[in-house]
């Protein structure tokens, strides 16, 4: 059994289209699929249901994809215990902004202690972008918003992050009551792209604002508007928690809140099970202890 074509049929079900794979391993399209169908001759039985719009394993698929994950751990941990293994190995990791402002660092520093022969290459983008960019990077761990995991591994996590609609002082004088929908769209609003998941929560004033609208494509520009007076926003209140603490904005009293932005490890690299283990115990109680002295603006859940 040629470990070429285990690589390739992971790859396979991590990434769902023979392009993304020929990409992902710099080869061509047709020599991916010489690789599936050589795999399968093998074994005796097909391993993807062709029958199927989309790509979908069979059954015998699915119990190979277990044992493709255990053969590429093995040679990834093999490698990695050979003498001077460790210092050609890298950590890639891929994050949304939110998540690099917060316990990342904690994370990262964690990693550097844990490995201090392999250096540890960090993505921070916005879940759209990362999306496009994962299929053909080598990335070990990603850890998104609102996007569910797709492997099981232990250790995982969400960290929930309360989200509130914020101002400068000066935008909006304090209301005697909590301020309704009506409103809020009677004021400038700053919007985030519609790829964002906090596009919503701005959206569901379109078609009644009364006021200004401006966007930004990204949190930081989004936080200079909002200290310079533009409009307001509901952006989570971790990501502005000093301009608050010294009084440059301000967390705006309504109705009702918005919902928690969630962020969770979405992708685990299983082909280095053993090493993304790790890097998981780290993540895991990097966020933790962030929240615990955050607990106003966020929130830990171990997942069951």
């Amino acid at each position: 059994m040629n470990l070429k074509h285990i690589e390739a049929f992971y790859w396979l079900c991590q990434l769902g289209t023979y392009q993304r794979v020929a990409d992902r391993l710099n080869v061509t399209q047709p020599a991916v699929s010489a690789r599936i169908r050589a795999l399968e001759s093998l074994i005796g039985k097909p391993l993807i249901d062709r029958s199927r719009a989309h790509f979908a394993l069979t059954e015998r698929g699915a119990e190979v994809l277990t044992l493709a994950e255990r053969m590429l751990d093995l040679k990834s941990s093999m490698l990695g215990r050979l003498d001077g293994g460790e210092e050609h190995a890298r950590i890639r990791i891929a994050a949304v902004s939110l998540t690099v402002k917060t316990w990342m660092p904690m994370m990262l520093a964690g990693i550097r202690e844990a490995f201090p022969k392999m250096p540890c290459d960090l993505v921070s983008a916005s879940d759209h972008q990362l999306a496009r960019y994962m299929p053909t990077a080598e990335i070990d761990l990603a850890f998104l918003s609102n996007a569910p995991p797709k492997m099981q591994v232990s250790r995982l996590f969400t960290v929930n992050y309360h989200v509130r609609w914020i101002a400068h002082p000066d935008l909006v004088s304090r209301p005697a009551t909590p301020l309704t929908i009506h409103d809020l769209s009677r004021l400038p609003v700053i919007h985030y792209p519609r790829t964002s998941p906090l596009f919503p929560l701005t959206s569901e004033l379109e078609g009644s604002f009364e006021a200004g609208q401006h966007s930004a494509n990204s949190l930081g520009t989004l936080i200079w508007m909002l200290t310079q007076g533009l409009g307001i926003a509901a952006i989570p209140a971790i990501s502005v928690a000093d301009e608050l603490a010294d009084g440059r904005l301000t967390v705006l009293e309504t109705e009702s809140l918005p919902r928690v932005l969630k962020v969770r490890c979405a992708y685990a690299n299983m082909a280095r099970k053993e090493l993304v283990g790790r890097l998981l115990d780290i993540a895991y109680e990097s966020a933790r202890d962030f929240c615990h002295n955050a607990a106003d603006w966020c929130e830990f859940i171990a997942d069951e």
